[in-house]
């Protein structure tokens, strides 16, 4: 599905919109030094409407200091606060990351929300924006680390632009 359709003109129709991403996570990391960037990509799934952010705190090349958080979720999400173990939990994806590394390999430690809230405001979902707030506060335990405590608020926000 295509989120971003132009229903003014017929010219629009030919040319897909120009796609704005202005975006900003900060979350406090248990024993990390705080997390914040607007280094965020945003995808979409062109056959359904599904719709994914990715924030990093990283530049390409450092692979032993990567961390971020990716969340993916359907773009009617619904606005209100949700727990991990609920069956209605809204979030393909929701988690922090970060990386690991030694003389000859990286790897990556992701931290899910075992426990905790997620409350969800949906600012605008529309054919010319999709802005959403997360308000967050959940811990997360790697598979193979200690579990962390993340909390924090995500401000999401894509722009439809025409030529």
């Amino acid at each position: 599905m295509r989120f971003f359709k132009s229903k003014n003109s017929v010219s629009a129709l030919a040319m897909a919109p120009f796609v704005s991403v202005n975006c900003d996570i900060k979350a406090t990391v248990s024993h990390r030094v705080e997390f914040h960037t607007q280094n965020i990509q945003f995808y979409k799934d062109n056959d359904s409407n599904r719709i994914g952010y990715i924030g990093r705190s990283y530049e390409n090349g450092f692979a032993d200091s990567r961390k971020g958080m990716m969340f993916e979720f359907t773009s009617d999400i619904q606005s209100g606060t949700y727990s991990p173990k609920d069956s209605n939990f809204p979030f393909d994806t929701f988690q922090y990351y970060e990386s690991g590394a030694n003389d000859d390999f990286s790897t990556s430690y992701t931290y899910k929300p075992e426990s905790g809230s997620i409350t969800v405001e949906v600012v605008q979902s529309d054919s010319e924006a999709l802005r959403y707030i997360f308000i967050f506060d959940f811990k997360g335990k790697d598979n193979r680390t200690e579990e962390l405590h993340i909390a924090g608020k995500a401000e999401l926000n894509v722009f439809m632009r025409s030529r």
